[in-house]
């Protein structure tokens, strides 16, 4: 019975993955809200964003470096965590998702229906209102680390994505002090809309693709044709 629950549950969750329109759809109303946030927030506390949305050459140039890192990062702690399942397989069953798990079982599965033009929206939409948001009216409002902080638990929905929102939280600490050092948001909306347009389109084309799902959707399987053939051998008996 649990098995079958597992499955069911797996499986009415795959279900429930937004289509490429609706995701496009929760995406623009979220990230719109946010940037209308922003803008009512910064209103409200006479902060002025004409300074630092003057851009300039250098700032995108850093701000590519600061995306590529991060994506270097991702990459890395990716394969981390992966290489620690391996070694651990008792981990990968843990309350707190890895980023492994975040990736393969979550995200993949959320883009799996995109075009490259739908990687290209989400992510200049999100970079550049997300980052008008955290670094632009809560950093110039309050400083880096809450900035960050409130960033990270962003990306935090259940503390079952702990560990996404601990990466995130570096990320925003990067971005926060991509704007110090060069006083452009256009640093961190850079790096932002640069590393999730990458590590979306290997999400939704890259290998990571074939892998959707099979840590658990594997178990569960193997789980329920053992209980099956256990369940048969029973009937005979009887």
């Amino acid at each position: 019975m649990k098995t079958w629950v597992n499955r069911r549950s797996y499986s009415r969750m795959r279900e429930l993955r937004p289509d490429r329109g609706l995701l496009l759809n929760i995406v623009l109303y979220i990230e719109g809200a946010l940037l209308l946030l922003a803008t009512i927030w910064c209103w409200i506390g006479n902060i002025l964003l004409a300074p630092v949305l003057v851009p300039q050459g250098k700032d995108f140039a850093i701000g590519a470096a600061v995306g590529i890192a991060l994506v270097f990062t991702s990459f890395v702690i990716y394969a981390g965590s992966y290489l620690l399942e391996k070694v651990f397989p008792k981990r990968a069953a843990g309350p707190i998702l890895s980023m492994k798990r975040i990736a393969v079982d979550e995200l993949a599965p959320l883009f799996r229906d995109i075009t490259v033009l739908d990687a290209l929206i989400i992510s200049v939409v999100s970079g550049f209102c997300e980052e008008v948001f955290f670094r632009g009216a809560l950093q110039l409002d309050f400083n880096l680390y809450i900035a960050a902080g409130i960033f990270g638990m962003f990306h935090m929905p259940t503390l079952r994505y702990l560990t996404y929102g601990i990466w995130a939280t570096v990320a925003g600490l990067m971005f926060g002090l991509a704007m110090e050092s060069t006083h452009s948001l256009w640093t961190p909306i850079t790096g932002h809309v640069l590393n999730n347009l990458i590590v979306i389109l290997f999400l939704r084309f890259g290998p990571i693709d074939k892998l959707t799902g099979s840590s658990f959707e594997k178990t569960a399987e193997n789980r329920g044709e053992k209980s099956g053939r256990e369940s048969d051998s029973g009937n005979e008996k009887n």
